[in-house]
Formats: C-alpha cells, sequence, structure tokens
C-alpha cells in the first residue's frame, strides 16, 4: 500500500475542503508513492516525535496541528522546522495533517459524546455541505453495473440513506460514424436504443475520482453525462457542539466528569463551583474566540482551552462559566480516534489490498502537554 491510499481514507474522513482559508492541512512532506508499513499518531511534530518515528521505523506521521504554517524562506539546520524537514525527507517519513478540517468534521462531535450530551448541535457554523447532480445515460443492460459503481465512490449519500438514485427510462439516438466501435448500433446507421436516465448526487471532494469510475464502468465509447452544481443545502458543520448534560449537576461536579472524560488530571474553573448547569459549549482546542456563540447558545457554561485572564471575565460578568481543560486535553482525542478509524478503514479497503490490514501497524507518539502544574 502506498501513501496515497491512506490519503483517500483520511480525506474521506475530513476532506481538506472542510478545512479554514488560513490553515495548511494534507501531505505537508513526502511523496504519494511512498510505500506505507507503520503509521504514527501524534497531536504534533515535534522533534521529539519524529526521532520516535526514525527510531521505530515510521513510513507515515499523521498528526492534528500542521508541522508547517507560515511561509518558509529556506530550509536549514539553522531552525526546528528545517531540521525536522531534513530528517523526514531523509529517513523518507511522509507527514500529513488534519486540522482545522478534522475539527469539523469530528473533533466537536466527539468531545460532545464524551460528555453525553443530548441534542448536540454546532456551536459556531462555518459551512454548509453542498452536492453536485449526475445524470448519466446508460443502456438498460449495463444499469446495474454503473450504479454500483456509483454507490462504490459513495454517490447517492442523502442524511442516513445511502445508494440514492433515480431511474427514467427512454429512447437515446445516435449514428456511430467511422472509425468508431459501439456497443449498439452499426456504423453510418441511425441507432435507436433503450436506456435509462440514471441519477444521484455527489460530493463535490468526490465528484472528478466518481466520473471517472462511471466512465470506466460504461460501456460505450463516448458517455453522455450531465453535471448540475444543486443549491440544495445539506448538513451544516462548524467548530464545537453544545447542548444538555444528562442531568443537572453542580460546576464543581461538571469539572470533575470533564478530568473523568477527557482523562486529564486537572482542569481551571471560572464561575460559581456550587452553582447548577445544564447546558453546555465545548470546542476542543484554543476556545477564545467561542466565547459569544456560547453566549448566543445560552450556554451555563463553555468546556474549551486556552483561555486567557481577561476573556474569563468578560465571559463570568455576561453570565457564561468557563471550564478550562486545556489545548493538549481537549485534543488528544485525536490520537485515539485516528487509530480506530485507520484500523477501519483499512479493514474496508481489505478487498482492494489482500492482508494489508493486517500488515500495517499504528501506533501513537509518546507526547505529553507542553505545561506542567506545579
Amino acid at each position: 500500500m502506498q501513501i496515497r491510499d491512506i490519503i483517500v481514507g483520511l480525506e474521506q474522513l475530513a476532506p481538506k475542503r472542510m478545512a479554514e482559508s488560513w490553515d495548511n492541512v494534507g501531505l505537508l512532506v513526502g511523496a504519494e508513492d511512498w510505500p506505507v508499513n507503520k503509521i504514527m499518531l501524534a497531536l504534533d511534530a515535534t522533534e521529539d516525535v519524529i526521532n520516535q518515528c526514525i527510531h521505530e521505523n515510521v513510513d507515515l506521521l499523521i498528526t492534528h496541528h500542521p508541522m508547517l504554517f507560515s511561509k518558509i524562506n529556506r530550509i536549514t539546520t539553522a531552525d526546528a522546522t528545517g531540521r525536522k524537514v531534513m530528517k523526514l525527507i531523509k529517513h523518507q517519513i511522509a507527514c500529513y495533517a488534519m486540522h482545522t478540517n478534522f475539527d469539523v468534521t469530528v473533533m466537536g462531535m466527539e468531545g460532545a459524546k464524551k460528555l453525553g450530551l443530548t441534542n448536540p448541535r454546532v456551536l459556531q457554523q462555518t459551512q454548509q455541505e453542498s452536492f453536485y447532480k449526475l445524470v448519466v445515460y446508460v443502456p438498460t443492460d449495463s444499469v446495474d453495473k454503473v450504479k454500483a459503481v456509483l454507490c462504490k465512490e459513495d454517490a447517492g449519500h442523502i442524511g442516513n440513506y445511502s445508494g440514492c438514485s433515480f431511474g427514467a427510462e427512454g429512447i437515446g439516438s445516435y449514428k456511430p460514424e467511422e472509425g468508431t466501435n459501439p456497443y449498439i448500433g452499426k456504423i453510418n446507421e441511425m441507432t435507436h436504443t433503450n436506456e435509462v436516465r440514471l441519477e444521484t448526487i455527489v460530493r463535490p471532494e468526490k465528484l472528478d475520482q466518481t466520473i471517472q469510475s462511471m466512465l470506466k464502468a460504461h460501456p460505450y465509447e463516448e458517455v453522455a453525462y450531465d453535471v448540475y452544481k444543486l443549491e440544495n443545502k445539506g448538513k451544516i458543520a462548524g467548530v464545537g457542539y453544545y447542548g444538555y448534560l444528562q442531568r443537572d449537576m453542580l460546576l464543581e461536579e461538571l469539572a470533575a466528569f470533564t478530568k473523568q472524560a477527557f482523562s486529564i488530571p486537572n482542569v481551571k474553573v471560572c464561575g460559581n463551583l456550587g452553582r447548577r448547569v445544564a447546558s453546555v459549549a465545548i470546542s476542543p482546542g484554543s476556545g477564545k474566540s467561542m466565547v459569544q456563540d456560547a453566549l448566543r447558545a445560552k450556554c451555563d457554561v463553555l468546556i474549551t482551552g486556552d483561555i486567557d485572564h481577561h476573556t474569563a471575565l468578560d465571559a463570568l460578568e455576561a453570565g457564561l462559566m468557563i471550564i478550562d481543560a486545556g489545548h493538549y486535553g481537549t485534543e488528544y482525542q485525536f490520537v485515539s480516534y485516528m487509530k480506530g478509524y485507520i484500523n477501519e478503514y483499512l479493514y474496508r479497503a481489505d478487498s482492494n489490498y489482500v492482508g494489508v490490514a493486517k500488515e500495517i501497524e499504528i501506533v501513537a507518539a509518546r507526547e505529553e502537554g507542553p505545561f506542567k502544574v506545579m
């Protein structure tokens, strides 16, 4: 299996188009045709983590935070970024980042699940799912074959329904000219054949690949198909989630529950520990910018990280309590989630790569947060 084969699975989970415009996600170092037998997962591509990759013969490092964020003018051993890039290339280790695209597709909802929030909703909307309609005209004896290929590419996925399509029978007309090899009909004779107008919807990131797969499966030399951009509004995506606790509890209880849910040793709390709370917003990572969204959602508490002194005071005076569980503490769930997802993806892909699920090893880097409470 090559790096590109793993990337297919990563981008099915968190498409790059879901990332913020300022972000830098995807394959940052390496080549898609490099082979991969061992994957390491980490929150950050620190020098220590990269040294672990070298020591453990890792082929692909997948991180949450991008190693390369800002423009770089040179790659030398004079700075940490240059050293890291040179080490990765020297040892043929690829580096792939899933940052804000993972935040909006997975991170917030997983945080809400850890807290057991009921009726969770997006806290800060950043995007809304869009679709294209793919229409293709298929001879009746090939409809099932083409439809199967479209389903395999995940076309026709609407909400919790998959394989959605519509077919209308009709008569196709064409005249094969010199130099053609028609599936039905004879050269220079007008041909009329029974066809089905097959319609389905496709996500933008899958459109090109779906069309190519459809063309390979279609029996005609020249395939008549149309693509329409739809105005239908799909699922809302964004940063963070909010909802209700399964039972009201004291702020002090919620702080203890948060430590348990995220497996972290401590949290910082801003608010009356004896006050009862019910509605909670969770925004893993740095959540200073989420305070106003939590207030608009009429939440009692915002659980996040990286809250400074003045932001905490302003939030409290506005009626919002804060549990700062740390940037590292709220986002480290990335590692365990991705380990489970990649394992599942490899077994799903095993029909194309026989035995590969057993051959690829997935390990977690040894990491700890940058701060220690003394």
